[in-house]
């Protein structure tokens, strides 16, 4: 798998360089000709540009979108509006899911596990955090103007504000009595959205059992804290 990620940060790095490139020039040029615009001005205009590209990153999502269309990309979408939730659930805890659910895992491969914590995000913003992905979609598109094409996902989760976001977005299942009160609710929410994923019926080997849900609720807090305090 290639080390850059898919994502709109690369036309967001792509259009920061730029601005860079031309208002370089365009300070040289203003200190050389002694032009009306002073340097403080000409700085502050480079700023509000840099600045604008977040509020116009809707614009950047749509042209990253056309593109991958038009060249057929089959690369995940780690960081869209709909996936970013999953997408930091999964680096923040997957070494909690690998050895919770090991049969899922071996037979149906890595596909299988990201459609579990799909089902894990939509438990989430349905019934603990409905802000989570635009919020952590603002973020990345902070970052995105900062980092560029650059930005990986340690950047995301050693981000303070993404971390405040995923910590409250998990909160409910990072307590101590999650195994024993959530596991039944969570393994149904859960196996419903795999089957819906995966366009199956009841029962099926793919589907999550509430013991399973229990081990990963378990390993969850330890492995969450660990993946982000070596990010930070």
């Amino acid at each position: 798998m290639s080390a850059a990620l898919r994502g709109p940060h690369h036309f967001v790095g792509t259009a920061t360089a730029v601005t860079e490139m031309v208002f370089k020039h365009l300070h040289a040029l203003c200190e050389k000709q002694g032009g009306s615009i002073s340097l403080a001005e000409l700085d502050a205009a480079r700023l509000q540009v840099l600045r604008g590209y977040v509020g116009a990153f809707n614009f950047f999502e749509s042209c990253h979108q056309n593109c991958m269309e038009a060249s057929a990309a089959s690369a995940p979408a780690l960081f869209s509006r709909d996936t970013i939730l999953a997408s930091l659930l999964s680096a923040g805890s997957h070494k909690a899911a690998r050895p919770a659910f090991p049969n899922q895992i071996s037979r149906f491969g890595e596909v299988w596990l990201a459609q579990f914590f799909n089902g894990l995000a939509l438990y989430v913003r349905e019934q603990v955090c409905p802000t989570a992905d635009k919020r952590l979609n603002d973020v990345y598109a902070v970052l995105c103007v900062k980092l560029g094409a650059k930005l990986s996902m340690e950047d995301l989760l050693k981000d303070k504000n993404a971390g405040v976001i995923l910590r409250e977005a998990v909160a409910p299942l990072l307590a101590a009595s999650a195994p024993a009160t959530l596991a039944s609710k969570l393994s149904d929410a859960v196996s419903q959205s795999i089957a819906a994923q995966r366009g199956i019926p009841k029962p099926d080997i793919s589907k999550v059992i509430e013991s399973e849900i229990k081990n990963y609720l378990t390993w969850l807090p330890r492995q969450l804290h660990v993946a982000l305090a070596e990010a930070a």
